[in-house]
């Protein structure tokens, strides 16, 4: 018990810590290849912060190929942005990214609970080389003290877009061909 409670305390300085760290920044619904960001931490109380990662689905649409991750519940905090190399930068360290793409963004979501506490699991995920027109792998990066990070291999450094959506909680991203 003793040690769940000091998880618990370390995951929400890691929490608060985060969100003094940065603003919303982006606009949402926009094609940009810049950073799109959002805190919520400041505008809700915990239960309405999401928890948990559920899903991760991929789409070809007309015109875009598209990432989906879906929540339990409430709003997720993020930051989605294109990676200036082939290097992932998580804490402890750069590690050269293996998948396939000559671009890779990294998706970093915060405040997910500890495995114990999660009202659901992501249990899997797209992990193989997909055959869409932009959109080219997706591989699990670090979880640590209540981040979870996902590269994604694109052909390029295209125009994305990001939504949130509601029942159930989403976050979409869609690749511009």
């Amino acid at each position: 018990m003793k040690k769940i409670v000091v998880c618990l305390v370390v995951i929400l300085a890691a929490a608060i810590s985060i969100s003094a760290q940065f603003d919303n920044e982006g606009k949402l619904k926009i094609w940009t290849t810049e950073k799109v960001q959002r805190s919520y931490w400041q505008d809700f109380d915990d239960d309405d912060i999401a928890a948990a990662l559920c899903k991760v689905r991929v789409a070809k649409h007309k015109g875009f190929d598209r990432v989906v991750f879906e929540f339990d519940d409430g709003k997720p905090q993020y930051v989605i942005q294109y990676l200036p190399s082939n290097i992932y930068p998580p804490e402890g360290g750069d590690r050269e990214i293996k998948i396939a793409g000559d671009v890779f963004m990294v998706v970093s979501i915060y405040g997910m609970g500890m495995v114990e506490e999660m009202p659901c699991l992501l249990k899997s995920y797209p992990k193989k080389k997909l055959n869409f027109p932009f959109l080219m792998q997706i591989q699990h990066g670090v979880w640590s003290e209540g981040i979870r990070d996902f590269i994604i291999g694109v052909k390029g450094e295209k125009p994305f877009r990001v939504k949130e959506l509601r029942n159930p909680s989403r976050i979409v991203i869609d690749f511009k061909h």
